[in-house]
């Protein structure tokens, strides 16, 4: 498998836990220490980064769709664009498109890939 069909796998893998509220899913693609760089405690476990998004789709009020759309590797390092759609859901089961982000992860690859730091901002018009 090329380096962005297995990134492009594991975000996927990333979606649909978000979507299905299945944190371990949601965990895959990520390496034992993750830098989020929008939180105020950037560096993460990978049981703080759990924590962290149960907390998110516990409330079972989002989905989201991820498009990587940029990937671009070097050795063991790989450098993903892309766009974040997050929908809110109502209280009747009806999604609207809430915000548009924009993000940048870097991934490494040490016997598989994983995500290692990331930043993502909304776009504002």
């Amino acid at each position: 498998m090329q380096p962005g069909d297995a990134i492009r796998a594991l975000t996927r893998e990333f979606v649909d836990g978000f979507n299905s509220a299945d944190v371990d899913r949601m965990m895959r693609p990520y390496a034992t220490l993750y830098v989020d760089v929008n939180l105020p405690r950037p560096v993460q476990t990978l049981a703080e980064r759990a924590a962290y998004y149960r907390n998110i789709v516990a409330r079972r009020d989002r989905r989201i769709e991820v498009t990587p759309e940029e990937i671009v590797v070097d050795g063991a390092h790989a450098v993903v664009r892309g766009s974040i759609l997050l929908f809110k859901i109502d209280g009747s089961g009806v999604s609207r498109l809430d915000r548009e982000l924009r993000y940048m992860e870097l991934w490494e690859n040490h016997d598989g890939w994983k995500s290692i730091w990331g930043i993502d901002a909304e776009i504002h018009e």
